[in-house]
């Protein structure tokens, strides 16, 4: 969560002192390489943390989703009919198919097509043929499963995927103040229009990248004119 700290200028944790005697030492390789680690951090980081996604610009109008894999995580971020931004697992109750397939569009109900279940905007099923005629069959307990979201004053959107009814860690806990910094004062983020993406795909470990924009020992030699006008 530091990474998203320093782009936002709060910094993170301040460094502890080191101890003289104590030897410097990175973490161990299989951090990086492990299998049993990755699912770790899965669910230990990405399925408890807050994660920034995107801005609301990107999805200005009803009906407008994208849709994201997080740590294997797949789930889509919708702006539905009264405005609000609602996110969802991409998992279909009925047999797991995911709901969509593309990577963003514009819907009022989204219809899995392996067996036709609908769900509206929220979430909440609308259609499950051959099956919402069945006695004891309820609707209300098939909804796709929901994210929790927070939009801040700054129309940035993020999301926890904590399953629990109130996520454990609040937004508040990691960013409280992260959008009130004074040099956001000098934009008006409503005059803004989504432009474009950039995604960058590897076969790394994310700590790798986190590490790299954690750190600037490469400055000097990869980046020469970022040490001139940064601290």
């Amino acid at each position: 969560m530091s990474l998203f700290k320093n782009y936002f200028g709060l910094g993170g944790s301040k460094p502890t002192a080191q101890d003289e005697k104590t030897p410097v030492r990175a973490l161990p390789a299989s951090w990086y390489t492990s299998q049993e680690m990755y699912e770790l951090e899965r669910r230990a980081i990405f399925s408890r943390k807050w994660l920034l996604t995107t801005h609301k610009a990107r999805i200005p109008n009803p009906g407008d989703w994208v849709r994201y894999d997080v740590a294997g995580y797949q789930f889509i971020i919708v702006q539905d009919r009264k405005g609000n931004i609602n996110a969802m697992h991409n998992i279909c109750r009925h047999r797991a198919f995911p709901v969509v397939t593309k990577e963003e569009g514009n819907s009022y109900v989204f219809s899995c097509k392996y067996h036709g279940w609908s769900y509206g905007l929220a979430g909440n099923l609308a259609k499950a043929p051959g099956y919402q005629e069945l006695a004891g069959f309820d609707k209300s307990q098939n909804n796709l499963f929901p994210i929790h979201v927070h939009v801040d004053r700054n129309g940035f959107i993020w999301v926890n995927l904590d399953a629990a009814e109130k996520p454990e860690i609040a937004w508040n806990d990691d960013f409280l103040g992260i959008d009130e910094q004074e040099r956001f004062e000098h934009y008006n983020f409503e005059d803004y229009v989504f432009d474009h993406h950039w995604e960058m795909e590897g076969e790394w470990n994310w700590k790798i990248l986190a590490d790299n924009y954690n750190e600037c020992y490469h400055c000097p030699t990869a980046h020469p004119d970022i040490p001139s006008i940064a601290d």
